[in-house]
């Protein structure tokens, strides 16, 4: 396990969120509550908020406007929260007719909700409606995800399915087959060419961009443990959030398992983030603990792989290059043996040229 820093909190956390500029981190509580920390020096509680009347399930701070902060909740409202002047600027009521389970930000004043039907919704928070809303799945949403430009929006479900839409036409561009597992979490990588969706049987299932219909690779993570939180670390790593507590890391392509990052006592991990500096992993679980690892020791592990990757892949280049000067030298010694065949000809043709004019 890696450095930490903990705090025992009173509430059950569901989510956290981490700001992109700040040290602020935002949690989501079962009681409705929205409780800041900062966790510099070490997690220190701030203030707490109360747009909802039953658990707040999702947080999001948001990437356009960074005193901003959007919130669902089970009570099926939307909240959008200003954190500076810790006001509701909007509360949507009754945004669902079940409660709410999946959020996102899709690009500047849209955001994506899905509940525990199976339905999925856009919201332009300019208006007061619903701008999309799909009965795509047949069971809850368990996340959402969208592409760099916020144009392509992923959805995973209980189901077991992946849905793709379109975001700016709202309409279904795909959907994969039905899998026999939940899938509980999605994320995009390798710059907008994969996709990453962690379910319920320990195994992080791989799509290929614009080929939605079935996996193109599985990486095992854990057998039988569910994985219920997937964050980008970067375009190789991706951080897990694991039902027996621990937070797991693992590169991509080729898939290396990485040292755990740190564990909550085997009780489920329920939110994961990390800090704007990208020099500490929060955690939350159902031990009621809220941990902060430094990531110091997964770059180093990171970097050896890496490095590993680039020395086997330069090994393959000299050995393609030394089979090449190979294949040159034989071509030589064929081009040489092929010469000395042509001279030994052209001298015989010659001598009897030679004994044909004296005659």
């Amino acid at each position: 396990m890696v450095q930490k820093k903990e705090l025992k909190v009173e509430s059950l956390f569901l989510d956290i969120v981490c700001h992109a500029e700040e040290d602020l981190i935002a949690a989501s509580s079962i009681d409705g509550d929205i409780v800041f920390f900062s966790v510099n020096r070490e997690i220190k509680q701030l203030h707490h908020l109360t747009p909802h009347l039953d658990s707040c399930r999702r947080v999001v701070f948001s990437d356009y406007t960074t005193s901003t902060l959007y919130s669902i909740s089970s009570d099926r409202s939307i909240a959008m929260v200003d954190v500076d002047t810790q006001a509701t600027i909007k509360h949507y009521k009754d945004a669902h007719e079940v409660s709410l389970y999946a959020l996102c930000e899709v690009r500047e004043h849209i955001i994506a909700t899905g509940d525990d039907d199976g339905v999925i919704k856009l919201w332009d928070t300019r208006i007061p409606t619903a701008i999309m809303s799909e009965p795509e799945h047949s069971n809850y949403i368990s996340a959402i995800a969208t592409d760099d430009s916020g144009s392509t929006l992923l959805c995973t479900a209980g189901d077991g399915m992946l849905s793709v839409w379109n975001s700016r036409q709202r309409k279904l561009i795909a959907r994969s087959d039905e899998g026999n597992t939940e899938l509980m979490t999605c994320d995009v990588v390798r710059n907008n060419t994969k996709v990453v969706c962690g379910d319920s049987e320990g195994v992080m299932n791989v799509f290929s961009w614009d080929n939605w219909g079935d996996i193109s690779d599985r990486i095992p993570i854990q057998k039988e443990v569910c994985i219920d939180k997937v964050v980008k670390y970067s375009d190789e790593v991706i951080l897990m959030g694991c039902m027996d507590g621990i937070v797991r890391a693992t590169t991509l392509f080729p898939h290396h398992s990485l040292g755990p990052i740190g564990d909550h006592d085997s009780e489920p991990i329920e939110g994961l983030c990390v800090t704007h500096d990208e020099s500490q992993i929060i955690s939350v679980g159902q031990d009621f603990m809220m941990r902060a690892w430094s990531t110091a020791r997964l770059n180093n592990e990171i970097e050896e792989v890496l490095d590993g990757k680039d020395a086997n892949a330069l090994s393959h280049k000299e050995s393609e290059s030394e089979s090449e000067e190979k294949d040159e030298e034989k071509e030589d010694t064929h081009t040489r043996k092929k010469r000395k065949q042509i001279s030994v000809q052209e001298v015989k043709a010659q001598q009897a040229a030679q004994f044909f004019d004296g005659l």
